[in-house]
């Protein structure tokens, strides 16, 4: 059991649907089935033709087999994965016309509900037939169509029973009925069907709105360092030039040139070490702002329980970063629907805790020196702090991480 409750918390929230979906929908269709034996269990045995009865049930679960297999690759066709199944098609249709002809020949001797013999029987197994023909198409035909066929089902099915002898009442009573059900009941399938691929469309959404995130940091950054290197760039090139002439012409001004260059490119570095410090330093309430505000556009349910305003400057630095990567793990490598980030002070220590619920079959990936998981701990260890990664339930993550405030404030004099 506890494997498969493994398997279960490995999916997506969109792969659970995508299961779930599918499984009704096979269920469903599996039904038809059923439904042919209780109508042969509820006739007697003098009201049927028991090698019609035989050959009834075995296209039934022909019948059946094809229709998941239509459904299945319907879904696939629908959600963009695979081609539409023609010749699968083709197939329900021979088998949905046999089990009609079938039905009106195994049934003709019953005398259910009312004369001539056989109508009743053979109604219900020929709109058993033709329904689930219907059923089968709904990944592929649109709402309109959908109620045309299902119209034109029960339209010719009660048209015939009443030319078998039905009484007018009793047809439009019986065509009323089962068309209202099998109206239902493709309707059910159809937005079934519809909102799996609103799911996986969500899920893409989901998906490329972390990519945009990070595509924006990156382009924030590109700006940051156009801005700080393309002039000074652009006059080391024109000083070069101007040095390059001056000393061919063998003029002493080409060392002073030079010289400015040099300048240039050391103003230039220590600008660029501005830019990549501001970039990396981490405000703790802005982080933590950030990390609710992208995980909740992520659709994560995400509260703060504290804050760090009252914390050093070095403190909220460290923690802030510990924030930024923790809330880009959830979003890279879990399937979380909440995840709750608490700071607190206990003492001499501040403990910054990061839980979410959607640990996937694919770990936290501990990065390269300097990088990731392993990074915030070079970060912590530095400044006397730790860093825990626990599993408090199955399917959940916490990271934990521990600085002791008065040693910052030391190192800080």
């Amino acid at each position: 059991m506890s494997m498969v409750n493994r398997w279960w918390s490995e999916r997506s929230a969109a792969q659970r649907f995508d299961l779930y979906t599918r499984g009704s929908l096979y269920g469903l269709a599996a039904g038809e089935v059923v439904l042919a034996a209780m109508l042969v269990l509820s006739l007697s045995e003098q009201d049927v033709r028991p090698a019609g009865v035989a050959v009834f049930l075995a296209l039934a679960v022909v019948h059946t087999v094809v229709t998941i297999w239509i459904l299945r690759a319907g879904m696939k066709w629908y959600l963009g994965q695979g081609p539409w199944p023609r010749w699968a098609v083709v197939v329900l249709a021979v088998v949905t016309a046999l089990g009609a002809v079938t039905a009106v020949w195994a049934f003709h001797g019953s005398t259910v509900d009312v004369p001539p013999e056989g109508s009743g029987a053979s109604a219900a197994g020929v709109l058993l037939f033709a329904g689930f023909f219907v059923l089968a198409l709904t990944p592929r035909l649109t709402s309109s169509w959908l109620l045309f066929a299902t119209v034109v089902v029960t339209g010719c099915v009660a048209g015939a029973i009443h030319l078998l002898g039905w009484p007018g009442a009793r047809t439009v009573a019986f065509g009323i009925s089962t068309g209202l059900a099998l109206l239902g009941g493709v309707f059910a399938f159809r937005a079934s069907v519809w909102m799996l691929g609103v799911m996986w469309e969500l899920e893409g959404s989901r998906r490329t709105q972390a990519q945009l995130a990070v595509a924006e940091e990156r382009l924030r950054f590109a700006r940051d360092l156009h801005d700080v290197l393309g002039r000074n760039l652009s006059v080391m090139a024109l000083k070069s030039e101007l040095a390059a002439q001056l000393s061919r012409r063998g003029r002493a001004e080409a060392e002073a040139e030079m010289m400015a260059v040099r300048d240039i490119a050391q103003e230039s570095l220590r600008e660029v070490r501005e830019v990549v410090h501001g970039y990396r330093a981490a405000d703790l309430t802005s982080e933590l702002a950030g990390a609710r505000s992208v995980l909740r556009s992520a659709g994560v349910d995400t509260r703060v329980v504290g804050d760090g305003a009252q914390l050093p400057g070095d403190v909220q630095s460290v923690l802030g970063w510990v924030v930024r990567e923790a809330t880009t793990n959830v979003l890279r490598h879990s399937q979380a629907r909440s995840c709750v980030i608490t700071v607190a002070r206990d003492g001499g220590q501040v403990r910054l805790t990061m839980r979410n619920d959607g640990v996937g079959a694919a770990p936290l990936e501990q990065g390269d020196a300097g990088s990731g998981l392993s990074g915030l701990e070079e970060r912590l260890r530095a400044m006397g702090g730790t860093l825990a990664v626990e599993r408090p339930q199955p399917g959940s993550f916490q990271l934990v991480a521990s600085v002791p405030v008065q040693t910052v404030r030391e190192g800080a004099r």
